[in-house]
């Protein structure tokens, strides 16, 4: 059972990059949501009860977040996070084994946080916060599948904080620079 549960976990990696590459955004999201299913249904075999669950929740969370611009969750944003985040809480430790069952609680929140926030800079950074946490939970629970998965999510958002946030900025740094000698040249 665990091997078949380790096999599923890299099916649901390989899905999950690949939702990233389809051109239409419905294929990508059934993808997404298809890798999603496999990553629950690795954690269920492999008896990460905690996993299963706390991923279902971090799924609708998502869900909510990607669709806060619609009137009722605009009309209701900060009672709609409460209530979300209180949910991840109360559900995550009702199902506490041990103190690394209390890693996707914290893995959930800093990641379905991050989808509320504007800041592309700041999703990055507090993405990258909860992601330690899913990758010593799935160690732990010798969901491997999830591990490569989350060492890949981790060097793609060290990459792009790298390629958006830090190179771009000094680029950005440069070409003000550069405006500033030109403006003094022509004086």
């Amino acid at each position: 059972m665990e091997l078949l549960a380790q096999v599923v976990g890299i099916f649901a990696v390989l899905l999950f990059l690949l939702s990233y590459q389809q051109k239409k955004r419905r294929n990508i999201i059934a993808l997404n949501a298809l890798s999603r299913v496999l990553y629950i249904i690795q954690y269920i075999m492999l008896g990460a009860f905690s996993g299963a669950v706390l991923d279902v929740l971090g799924t609708v969370s998502s869900v909510a977040a990607q669709k806060k611009n619609s009137a009722f969750i605009k009309r209701h944003l900060k009672l709609t996070i409460i209530i979300i985040n209180v949910l991840i809480v109360i559900i995550g430790f009702s199902l506490y084994e041990n103190i690394f069952s209390i890693l996707p609680i914290l893995g959930v929140l800093f990641h379905t946080g991050a989808f509320w926030l504007e800041e592309e800079r700041a999703v990055r950074c507090m993405s990258l916060i909860g992601s330690p946490f899913w990758l010593i939970y799935n160690f732990v629970t010798h969901a491997y599948g999830s591990v490569i998965g989350d060492i890949l999510s981790i060097i793609s958002i060290i990459v792009a904080i790298l390629r958006y946030d830090v190179v771009k900025k000094k680029s950005n740094k440069g070409e003000e620079n550069d405006k500033i000698k030109l403006l003094f040249r022509r004086r």
